[in-house]
């Protein structure tokens, strides 16, 4: 019996859960996106791997500079 009970419970609350999805905005279409291809990605992680190694240098140098002229009388 609570078994019963539970699932006359359970089955509205899952249906009323679903529900149909939005149609599409017409001004604007969706954009198809294609999969990544292996060169993609590799020159997609060197690019941010360069990025990464640019950003450190600048900080180094922000850094050097405020040493520098915390040096300076």
């Amino acid at each position: 019996m609570p078994r019963a009970l539970s699932l006359s419970f359970a089955i509205p609350v899952l249906l009323a859960a679903c529900s149909a999805p939005s149609p599409p905005d017409p001004e604007r279409p969706p954009v198809p996106k294609a999969p990544m291809s292996p060169v993609t990605a590799s020159a997609n992680a060197y690019k941010d791997a360069a990025r990464d190694a640019a950003a450190a240098t600048q900080a180094q140098a922000a850094e050097g500079a405020r040493a520098a002229d915390a040096a300076t009388p």
